[in-house]
């Protein structure tokens, strides 16, 4: 997208000049965070798997018994879908954890209406005599608002939805880095002003009506999508203690590591990452894309040679992701998208895999090109 320019009171003087602290560890259950594609209209990691709310209730009784207790949602997600399959899907199995047990997260920033341009998008968009083929899922219009009234207005929309009186968090959803984004506006800092989005949830979390406040964007570099640049601004700016976390996506996986600076940020300001696009949107898991287009042949190469060193180890490629992506310190949760049952048992089998990568694969795999020479190793084991 066009670049954007940060206001003159914001520096980035700062550099990596501090590096990452890194080190192999396992995760368990509870560090898994269910993704917003888990409950939309397109499942994962295909991406392109039509999914029913049975197939949502399925994934959700699934991964309660595996320990599962945070979900990921946002209004872009299948168009409020996701919000409303997860929130069904919650009403529907959630009896199977602790009271208080599970943590629901959404979004900001993306407000959705029906085509008339006026009406929000409530629930029951799949209700008998109102069922939306996916066509018309997609007239919907989104229209972007990272002002606090847009925020507070989101989460009343978007608790509509779910059906559910609260959230335990909300994240600020790709400013400065969606499809309606033409440069003409900098929703960075509109999010960051007094009147923004930052101040709205500071306000929300003060007043205990939520818990938690974050941000969710794309640190990864590519021509249509990411904006580390614009993360790091938007934590400068939004001030010390603004946010509790930052669900940073595409920027930190075997194929790019274009998000470490971002990275390298929260570590310095103390916010806990949650990370996410850790298989490059499905190259990684099997699949044919890479940050959601069709891959381009330098990453389709870079990901066999992953797969070969995988294998010389007796490792799956999967594992190798859940593992490198959970090497730097200041990762505290990982976000995945789950479909099915077997993709959770899937799931839950890769990151126990990945607890047995030795150190010795990552300074292997610098050797062999694959991770450069800024990419900070664990120490020896």
């Amino acid at each position: 997208h066009p670049p954007t320019h940060p206001p003159a009171h914001v520096t980035f003087a700062r550099t990596m000049a501090a590096p990452l602290s890194v080190e192999c560890r396992a995760l368990g259950p509870g560090d898994v965070v269910a993704g917003g594609c888990t409950f939309g209209t397109t499942g994962a990691p295909g991406m392109h798997e039509r999914i029913t709310q049975e197939d949502c209730d399925a994934c959700m009784s699934a991964l309660l018994a595996a320990g599962v207790r945070e979900f990921d949602t946002a209004p872009w997600y299948g168009a409020g879908t996701s919000e409303e399959r997860m929130g069904r899907s919650l009403a529907n199995t959630a009896s199977a954890a602790a009271p208080g047990a599970v943590r629901v997260f959404t979004k900001v920033g993306r407000l959705y209406v029906e085509p008339d341009g006026v009406t929000p998008c409530g629930p029951g968009y799949d209700a008998p005599g109102r069922a939306l083929a996916e066509v018309e899922l997609q007239e919907r219009i989104v229209l972007n608002d990272y002002t606090a009234a847009g925020a507070k207005r989101s989460l009343k929309e978007s608790l509509a939805r779910m059906g559910l009186d609260s959230v335990y968090g909300l994240r600020i959803h790709d400013p400065n880095d969606n499809n309606k984004y033409d440069g003409t506006v900098d929703e960075v800092a509109i999010a960051a002003a007094e009147a923004g989005a930052c101040t709205a949830l500071r306000e929300l979390r003060q007043e205990g009506v939520i818990k938690h406040v974050g941000l969710g964007m794309n640190c990864n570099k590519e021509a249509h999508q990411g904006a580390p640049e614009d993360i790091i601004r938007l934590i400068r700016s939004a001030g010390p203690g603004t946010f509790d976390s930052a669900l940073l996506a595409g920027g930190w996986n075997l194929l790019s590591q274009a998000g470490q600076q971002c990275l390298v940020e929260c570590e310095q300001q103390g916010i806990d990452v949650y990370i996410a696009g850790i298989y490059a949107s499905g190259l990684l898991v099997g699949g044919s894309t890479y940050a959601y287009m069709a891959a381009p042949q330098e990453m389709v190469d870079k990901t066999q040679k992953w797969r070969d060193l995988a294998q010389k180890h007796n490792f799956s490629l999967p594992a190798l992701a859940w593992a490198f992506a959970t090497l730097p310190k200041c990762v505290k949760k990982v976000v995945v998208g789950m479909a099915t049952k077997a993709q959770v048992e899937e799931t839950m089998g890769y990151m126990r895999e990945a607890s047995r990568v030795p150190a010795s694969l990552w300074t292997e795999a610098r050797e062999l090109g694959l991770l450069a020479a800024d990419v900070p190793l664990p120490p020896p084991q």
